[in-house]
């Protein structure tokens, strides 16, 4: 367990062990290259793959990066066959996702995308449906999906996570990725501290329900947290290390989430609020911050939770019994007002999942009693202070908070309440909801930004 705790990604890439979980872990990408100038590395990666066409992915940003860079070095080797958006903000939706299906044909045996987010969510989608291999040449520290083994697309109007592959390779060029925007650098900070938050979920969702939970995969998880909170200070100066640090916790995530099976490791409420305010934005036709930068600034929000939770007398709670006040209409009313149009899908997704039933609510909200001092010996004591978590973003140079994802004062205090029902996994949100403490819980916040 120490042994694999001191591996980097580089050195965890195509291993395979049995876990103290019951679990046999498998990390089935080839080869990660980090490191100073290597995109010639890519030809190396490219060598066992099957004889025919490359296709090369990018948008108008990233070909400008190191698309053009990495054509010119595989044009000199391999047939090749590009790709290249025209729109800057892309999303991972039915559009994107079928511009990039036409442009597959069969002469394609393998995929190069230059990009971080949406770029490489579409094409990871894309080479699990085709069965065609890809590598991702990695442009901005921005988000933990170069590993992962899901895609978070949107589908008619919907935030959905889909299965979806590994890539074959990942090569993470630093001298690239310390020169992307800074608001990428620090969507990368802010998706590798939401881990707080997601960690936290899964514990409790292994106390209250016995959810499968991987101490192993935890701790490595926590080991990139740290890693990248103490780089924080060197990212305003571009520092190599902090670069390097930020894109290995990255990287190292994602392929936690592999490894379990799940994305629990690396996203939790935090990751919700994010998927919601991205859907608002595309239904309002607003745009929305990068998915990294929201992550974070869910996260300074469930730490207010936190901070609420440790303080709350619970045998008060359930003897005031406002979990027995809930009601389908105004659940349903909830989703309704948020989401508009969108609203019917969500309902129908989530409806089969609601505890509607009064004795049932009462027997999950007596369950929590039973459960609290677990609870908060191992998840509630173990969080960092809201303040303690803003010192640390703005010492990184991020001073993006709540306010400025321009939402008005109800929609905001709505997103709070509502973005638990776009999945079906359990959450702090919902544990507040089985104590019919959610709409209290979600003004307080409110009340906190919007003065």
């Amino acid at each position: 367990m120490n042994e694999l705790l001191q591996k980097n990604p580089q050195e965890l890439a195509g291993l395979e062990f049995v876990c103290s979980c019951g679990k046999t872990h498998s990390i089935d990408i080839n080869d990660v290259r980090i490191g100073n100038h290597i995109l010639t590395d890519i030809v190396d990666s490219l060598q066992s793959f099957p004889k025919g066409t490359l296709l090369l992915v990018a948008d108008c940003n990233t070909y400008e990066a190191g698309g053009r860079d990495v054509e010119k070095i595989l044009s000199k080797t391999f047939q090749l066959e590009k790709l290249i958006f025209s729109n800057p903000h892309l999303h991972p939706d039915e559009t994107s996702v079928e511009q990039l299906r036409s442009a597959m044909n069969s002469d394609i045996t393998g995929i190069v995308v230059v990009g971080s987010g949406t770029l490489n969510d579409i094409t990871r989608y894309v080479s699990f449906e085709t069965k065609v291999p890809y590598i991702v040449v990695c442009t901005a520290p921005s988000m933990d999906g170069y590993a992962s083994m899901v895609s978070p697309m949107i589908t008619k109007g919907v935030k959905v996570t889909y299965n979806a592959v590994y890539p074959y390779s990942i090569i993470a060029d630093l001298s690239i990725m310390k020169e992307a925007p800074f608001h990428m650098i620090h969507a990368g900070l802010g998706d590798i501290v939401g881990k707080y938050s997601a960690l936290a979920d899964w514990k409790l969702a292994n106390i209250l329900h016995n959810e499968y939970y991987c101490e192993t995969t935890a701790q490595l998880v926590e080991k990139a947290v740290e890693q990248c909170v103490s780089s924080a200070p060197g990212i305003m100066t571009r520092s190599p290390e902090s670069i390097r640090s930020i894109i290995e916790g990255l990287i190292l995530s994602g392929m936690c989430i592999g490894m379990t099976g799940s994305s629990r490791p690396a996203s939790g409420e935090e990751h919700l609020l994010s998927h919601t305010w991205e859907m608002l934005g595309l239904i309002r036709g607003q745009e929305t911050h990068l998915h990294g930068n929201q992550v974070g600034i869910g996260t300074e929000i469930i730490l207010h939770v936190y901070q609420f939770l440790l303080q709350l007398d619970i045998h008060k709670v359930y003897a005031d019994g406002k979990f027995r006040s809930f009601t389908r209409e105004k659940w349903e009313s909830h989703i309704k007002q948020l989401f508009g149009n969108v609203a019917p899908q969500i309902i129908k997704q989530k409806e089969p999942y609601v505890n509607f039933n009064e004795a049932a609510r009462e027997e999950a909200a007596q369950h929590i009693v039973e459960k609290w001092e677990q609870m908060k010996e191992h998840v509630f004591l173990k969080m960092p202070s809201p303040s303690s978590y803003r010192k640390m973003m703005e010492d990184a140079g991020s001073h993006l908070g709540p306010l400025d994802l321009k939402l008005d004062r109800e929609s905001f205090r709505l997103s709070l309440i509502t973005a638990k029902e776009i999945r079906q996994r359990f959450g702090v949100m919902q544990m507040l909801d089985d104590l019919g403490l959610l709409e209290e819980v979600a003004e307080m916040i409110t009340a906190r930004y919007y003065l």
